[in-house]
């Protein structure tokens, strides 16, 4: 898992990367930031995307699973992926994970955008 994470550090603005479980649960982290705490940060951002997923159904277009967080130093992306046939249960085979992002402000998104995709679905393969 360590492994997969490290290759998002090829990202221009790369800052730190952390896969959590869908309770906030740190799981692994590739973090080149001297000051930031990823477990701090990646707790408060998952809460984020949980109430954004609640709000989406509220709003009648579906559960969302992807937030992106514009802050004059950085940008911090963070998905989930829940394969799971109910949302609020666990089912054995199927994977639910949250993972996060963090680049500085002038950081490549576009980029960070596909390779977080691309490492979430690798990373799920070690989860199921």
């Amino acid at each position: 898992m360590q492994k997969k994470l490290e290759s998002l550090k090829k990202i221009n603005g790369f800052l730190a990367a952390g896969l959590f479980s869908p309770d906030g649960e740190l799981i692994v982290e590739v973090n080149v930031s001297q000051t930031m705490k990823l477990a701090e940060v990646g707790a408060l951002a998952n809460d984020v995307l949980l109430k954004s997923q609640e709000e989406t159904d509220i709003m009648g277009v579906g559960r969302g699973s992807f937030i992106h967080i514009v802050a004059p130093k950085a940008n911090i992306l963070m998905r989930c992926l829940n394969e799971n046939t109910d949302f609020h249960m666990s089912e054995a085979g199927r994977a639910h994970i949250h993972m996060m992002v963090v680049l500085e402000a002038e950081g490549n998104i576009a980029l960070a955008k596909m390779q977080l995709e691309k490492v979430l679905l690798d990373l799920a393969a070690d989860v199921r």
